[in-house]
C-alpha cells in the first residue's frame, strides 16, 4: 500500500523586500512645551482648567486676586481724567490768548491809520502838532498791547504743552494698571495638553512661578543617539519605524528630518530627530521608545523560519513537486531542498541560493516529511515581505 499523503500547509514564493536596518533606544520630544508663568504676583482665585484637559492658544487658565489691581486702575483713570480737564482748560487759554493778538493787532492797524492821517493834516496845516503827537501816543500803547498780547500766547501755548504731557503721562499710568489687571488672569500662550496642575484656590504665587504646563503633542520627535560608525549611512529622509514593546511590530513610520552637525564626544554618536504624528494621542513628551532605522531595502526571496530545518550545520526546505508513478501518473510529494540564507528580519530568511521565485514551500508538518514524502497541501498563499 502506498503511504498516506501529508496534509501540508503550502506558500508560493515571491520576490520580497528585505532591510538593512538597526534598533535603536530613543527618547520622544513634544513639539513644544510651554511652562505656566503669572507675569505679577497674587492670590488664587479661580482655576479655571483641569489637569490633562485641551486648550486653545488665549484660553484663560488661572485668575488671580483683581482688587488692589482695579483700585489703580480706577485712581489712574481719574488722574488722567483730571488731566484731559487741564488740557482743555489750557487749550481754551490758548485759544482766548489768540484772540486778544487779533484784537490788539487791530488796534494797531487802527491807531496807525490815524496816525499816518494826523501827519498829513498837520503837515497842510490842518491840525496842530500836539494832535500828532497823541495819535503817535496812540499807536504806542496799541504796540505795546500787541506785544503783550503775544507774550500771552507764548505763556498759554506753553502751559498746553505742559497739560499735554501730563495727559500723556496720566494715560499712560492708565495703560499700565490696566496691564496689570489683565496679567491678574493667566491664559494659555499655545494650545495643546495642560500638564498637572497642583494649584488650589487661596494659594498665593509670586511672578514667575510655575503653575503647570501645555504640551502640543499633535505631533513628537524622536531623539536617537547613532554610533559614528553608521555617520556614512546618514540620510535627511531616512526611514525610521516605532516599534510596539510588547510584538516588536512597527507602529508608525517617520523620516530623518535632522541629524546634528557635532558629534557626542562621550558617546562618540550623532544625535538625530524623526518627525511622527500623534494624532490618537498614544505617545507621550519624554517616553522612551524602541525605533528602527532602515538603511536599504533590497528585492529578495524571503522564506519563514518555521519552515527551515537543520542538519549536520546545513539549512534544508520542503517544497511540492510531482513525482511520476508507475501507472503514467503523478504525485506531489514533498522535495528536500539544501538552501543558503542569509540574515534573519521579522520571522524571515534571506534566501541567498536554493530557491526560485513559484517555489511552493511547505511550512507546516515539517517534522513528518522526509524527502519523497507524498504530501496534500491544504491552502496555498504567497510568501512575500511586505514593503
Amino acid at each position: 500500500m502506498e503511504p498516506q499523503a501529508v496534509p501540508v500547509q503550502v506558500q508560493e514564493l515571491q520576490p520580497g523586500t528585505f532591510e538593512e536596518s538597526s534598533d535603536f533606544i530613543g527618547s520622544l520630544e513634544a513639539q513644544q512645551r510651554i511652562d505656566l508663568r503669572p507675569e505679577v504676583a497674587g492670590r488664587v482665585t479661580q482655576i479655571l482648567i483641569s489637569s490633562g484637559s485641551a486648550v486653545a492658544a488665549g484660553q484663560p487658565v488661572v485668575q488671580l486676586s483683581a482688587d488692589q489691581t482695579q483700585s489703580e486702575v480706577a485712581a489712574s483713570q481719574s488722574a488722567a481724567q483730571a488731566a484731559g480737564f487741564g488740557r482743555d482748560a489750557a487749550q481754551a487759554q490758548v485759544q482766548a490768548a489768540q484772540a486778544q493778538v487779533a484784537r490788539t493787532q487791530a488796534d494797531v492797524e487802527l491807531a496807525l491809520v490815524e496816525y499816518r492821517r494826523a501827519e498829513r493834516l498837520v503837515e497842510a496845516g490842518a491840525l496842530s502838532r500836539q494832535d500828532l503827537d497823541n495819535a503817535q501816543n496812540q499807536l504806542t500803547v496799541a504796540q505795546a498791547a500787541q506785544r503783550q498780547a503775544e507774550d500771552n500766547v507764548r505763556a498759554a501755548q506753553a502751559q498746553l504743552q505742559q497739560a499735554l504731557s501730563a495727559f500723556d503721562q496720566a494715560q499712560a499710568q492708565v495703560n499700565v494698571s490696566q496691564a496689570d489687571l489683565g496679567f491678574k488672569q493667566v491664559v494659555a500662550p499655545v494650545g495643546g495638553i495642560v500638564g498637572d496642575i497642583s494649584l488650589r484656590v487661596g494659594d498665593v504665587v509670586n511672578a514667575g512661578d510655575t503653575l503647570g504646563t501645555i504640551t502640543q503633542n499633535s505631533e513628537l520627535f524622536l531623539r536617537i543617539q547613532v554610533p559614528t560608525s553608521r555617520a556614512s549611512q546618514l540620510r535627511l529622509g531616512t526611514p525610521v519605524e516605532l516599534l510596539s514593546a510588547d510584538t516588536g511590530e512597527a507602529l508608525s513610520t517617520g523620516r530623518l528630518s535632522f541629524i546634528s552637525p557635532e558629534v557626542d564626544g562621550a558617546g562618540q554618536s550623532i544625535l538625530v530627530k524623526a518627525r511622527f504624528p500623534n494624532e490618537a494621542g498614544s505617545l507621550r513628551d519624554g517616553q522612551f521608545v524602541r525605533a528602527r532605522l532602515i538603511w536599504s531595502t533590497t528585492a529578495t526571496l524571503l522564506v519563514p523560519t518555521v519552515a527551515v530545518t537543520r542538519i549536520a550545520g546545513q539549512s534544508f526546505v520542503f517544497v511540492v513537486a510531482d513525482a511520476p508513478q508507475k501507472n503514467g501518473q503523478t504525485r506531489r510529494v514533498a522535495s528536500q531542498r539544501l538552501v543558503q540564507l542569509g540574515e534573519l528580519q521579522r520571522g524571515n530568511y534571506q534566501v541567498i541560493d536554493g530557491l526560485q521565485p513559484g517555489d511552493k514551500l511547505i511550512v507546516t508538518n515539517i517534522l513528518q516529511l522526509q524527502n519523497g514524502s507524498p504530501v496534500a497541501p491544504e491552502a496555498q498563499t504567497s510568501a512575500a515581505s511586505p514593503l
